[in-house]
Parts: C-alpha cells; structure tokens; sequence
C-alpha cells in the first residue's frame, strides 16, 4: 500500500452522513446539508434507489433549514422513514440531526 493510498483509505473513513432512500424529501435533505455544512465538501452518491451523503468528519442538517427548502413546518422524526443507512455516530434533537465521529482515523 502506499502513503497516498492509506492516507485515502483514512479520509474515507472519517466520512459520515446519511443513506437515504431516494425521492422528493431526500433531494431537499441534500440540499439542506450543503447548506448547513458551508466549509465542508458534500459528496453525494447517487444509486438511483438511494443517496449516500458523505460529509468529512461531522454532517449536520438542522429542521430550520429544511423548513425552508420544503416552506412548511417538518419534524426532524420525518427523516426516519427514508434513513436507510448511516455512517459514523449520530445524534438526533428536535433541531437537527448530526453525523459525526468521536475520533478520527
């Protein structure tokens, strides 16, 4: 393996963030984390069923945000049913959802 390959391997581990199944309310989840993680680069896999949503190190999407994207109030627990998957730890408050790792690789 070489340095570049293992400081890749590392980064990579250090991503978090959501798996969500596809449609019109992840599309705006997306959205909202680009928004609510401004100095962090947002990779989005599209896999046609679903979106994995890969964040360096911590991955916030905060319901303020979404409320504005979708113009009506949202309940953070309406991410549950399209939360396939996640990578990292989380924490879920009735203000945002956070993605994010005690210690990084």
């Amino acid at each position: 393996m070489s340095i570049a390959t293992g400081r890749s391997n590392a980064a990579n581990a250090n991503m978090v963030g959501p798996v969500l199944r596809a449609g019109e309310l992840a599309d705006v989840i997306v959205e909202a984390i680009r928004r609510d993680n401004p100095d962090n680069e947002v990779h989005v896999a599209d896999k046609r069923a679903y979106l994995r949503v890969s964040v360096y190190g911590e991955c916030i999407v905060r319901r303020s945000t979404v409320e504005e994207l979708l113009r009506r109030p949202f309940l953070m627990q309406e991410i549950e049913p399209i939360l396939a998957s996640f990578a990292g730890q989380i924490e879920a408050t009735e203000r945002y959802v956070r993605f994010f790792l005690d210690g990084r690789i």
